[in-house]
């Protein structure tokens, strides 16, 4: 196939969650799933252990199943709590959610986020795959110091080289994580073994229109230090446009 992105700056820049625009009626080939899969293993892996498995559920009935587990952690923990009398304020999404105002007042971003947020819920499986990534080192419950970053730090630079793949083929995803309130239910349904360990459910399907925009991040600047905390990294930000190409010599 003739991919749609191959300047990297670009993918890198307009790579999106992607929860609104998921076109759930365009049929997705198994082997271009399997295309980005196999790109996402290039990534760095700790001690080179390769510890990842990733589980590809196409089956109506499955994804059904995995939708309804979804959708109730969904209302639980997210729609049932911002519909509270606390609102923004409740203990199960406070400290969750960017661009609150101290009154609960959502900014608009945020608005469009939790929007985005009740759309897939209501309709992730229709998505023609969910992609659902684990673990099979030590879980980090039972291991030493260290345990818990080896193992999502080796397995989230696979699921983010994962989405870029897909966004350069013109299919998108966003990393999800309320089905691990089911987790066990999940596990049972699948039959993932005891020790494997879930990180995410990636809803897999072409994207409606491919227009992505670079996103508005805070500055590099405001966000990084240089030798000390607090003493900021004295960069300014470039046009996107301007970062490639140039010689640093």
């Amino acid at each position: 196939m003739t991919l749609p992105f191959t300047d990297l700056n670009h993918v890198l820049t307009t790579t999106r969650s992607v929860r609104l625009r998921l076109d759930y009626d365009r049929p997705v080939p198994l082997d271009l799933v399997g295309e980005c899969l196999q790109l996402a293993v290039q990534a760095p892996t700790g001690g080179g252990a390769e510890d990842w498995r990733w589980l590809v559920v196409g089956d109506p009935a499955l994804k059904a199943e995995l939708a309804t587990l979804y959708h109730s952690a969904y209302r639980t923990h997210v729609h049932e709590p911002l519909h509270s009398a606390a609102g923004t304020g409740n203990d199960l999404v406070r400290g969750r959610l960017g661009g609150v105002d101290a009154d609960g007042t959502v900014s608009a971003r945020t608005a469009r986020i939790l929007a985005g947020a009740e759309h897939l819920a209501r309709h992730i499986g229709r998505a023609p795959y969910l992609v659902i990534p684990c673990a099979t080192r030590p879980d980090p419950a039972t291991g030493g110091p260290g345990t818990n970053s080896a193992l999502y730090g080796s397995l989230y630079p696979a699921i983010w080289q994962f989405n870029l793949a897909l966004r350069a083929r013109g299919l998108g995803t966003v990393i999800t994580t309320l089905h691990l309130h089911h987790a066990a239910a999940v596990a049972t349904l699948l039959g993932i073994p005891d020790g494997a360990v879930q990180i995410t459910m990636l809803p897999v399907a072409y994207t409606i229109g491919t227009d992505f925009r670079v996103a508005a991040r805070r500055p590099v600047h405001s966000v990084s230090y240089l030798d000390r905390w607090g003493t900021a990294l004295p960069y300014r930000d470039k046009p996107v446009d301007r970062l490639t190409g140039e010689d640093h010599r």
